[in-house]
């Protein structure tokens, strides 16, 4: 088996036991589809404005626990290292994990130049709200008797890039990223209405997954949402972007986002194709997450064609530039 397939079994391995794992400690996990505009897209003009400031290496994020209160203190490293032990779906190849280390580190620098946001904390640890990370108490609990492994790999990728962040016009950019992409990642305008110039939609990898639905069970869950819904007559598609998403659509009655429907049924992205399967609908969903932003497998697979981080991080954030804490 090679080291591809082991590490998405590891990390098939971190999902089932980090609620276990994390819940004592009011850890909050959450699926890698998830399609909710993220934090690190908040107040982009006042951000970017801010050439003049200069992040130290001695600067600290302030990580909230929202069950007890206490705040921590982490160095941006240290944020690094153990955020992409939380984030990544398998253990990606070497460059790609360079690529995310330098994403997640981006992270912690545009929100400790953004300010305090929580009760004294730059961040807390509602995974809705922000990219959180687990202490190191919770990642050997995780990854068990896998934990030193992965620790080393994370860790030698952040010591190969430390410091190194993305820039956009004199600040750290924001560097969202997904699972997996639909054949083209798509623009932060169409995912969450605000155009980024660095996101925007360039050619990446595909995954599929198929869902099937009973016509029963589609209408059961558009009329829990929505109490004016009608009862199913199909599935009208009203726009889709070139990337592949669903912008817009019609079902029983109510026009939503593909995105919403997506979030209703659970979809594992807003990019996909319908057909009707003898009284059944099947959803053919590709990509993971929003799609928006770096593509993790994507990422991972220009490594293994030989691509160094640097030229990963620019194919998915083109316009963009690595910085380095002082």
């Amino acid at each position: 088996m090679n080291s591809f397939f082991k590490s998405v079994l590891l990390w098939a391995a971190v999902i089932c036991a980090v609620p276990a794992a994390a819940a004592a400690a009011g850890f909050r996990t959450e699926s890698p589809a998830g399609l909710q505009a993220p934090n690190e897209l908040e107040a982009p003009g006042e951000l970017q404005a801010s050439h003049a400031l200069i992040l130290s290496k001695e600067d600290r994020l302030r990580l909230l626990c929202s069950s007890t209160g206490e705040i921590t203190e982490l160095s941006a490293e240290e944020y690094a290292v153990f955020a992409v032990l939380e984030e990544v779906p398998f253990i990606p190849d070497g460059e790609a994990l360079k690529a995310q280390v330098c994403a997640a580190r981006t992270y912690a620098a545009r929100r400790i130049l953004t300010g305090e946001a929580e009760n004294g904390a730059h961040i807390s640890d509602d995974g809705e709200k922000y990219q959180t990370v687990l202490t190191e108490a919770e990642a050997r609990a995780v990854y068990g008797e896998d934990f030193d492994r992965a620790y080393s790999l994370v860790k030698s990728a952040a010591d190969a890039t430390y410091g190194e962040i993305i820039m956009y016009g004199g600040a750290p950019a924001a560097a969202v990223f997904h699972v997996s992409s639909a054949g083209a990642t798509e623009s932060a305008e169409n995912v969450w209405g605000t155009a980024y110039p660095y996101l925007v939609s360039v050619p990446s990898d595909c995954s599929e997954s198929l869902r099937d639905f009973s016509y029963a069970e589609l209408g059961a869950r558009i009329s829990a949402e929505y109490g004016e819904a009608e009862e199913y007559g199909g599935i009208e598609i009203l726009s889709c972007s070139e990337a592949g998403t669903v912008l817009s659509l019609r079902i029983c009655g109510i026009e939503m986002s593909g995105a919403r429907l997506a979030e209703i049924l659970s979809l594992d992205s807003a990019a996909f194709d319908i057909s009707d399967i003898g009284g059944r609908v099947r959803f053919t969903v590709r990509g993971s997450g929003h799609l928006a932003g770096m593509s993790i497998c994507g990422a991972d697979e220009m490594s293994r064609e030989g691509y160094s981080y640097r030229e990963i991080l620019e194919h998915y954030y083109p316009g963009t530039s690595i910085g380095k804490i002082g």
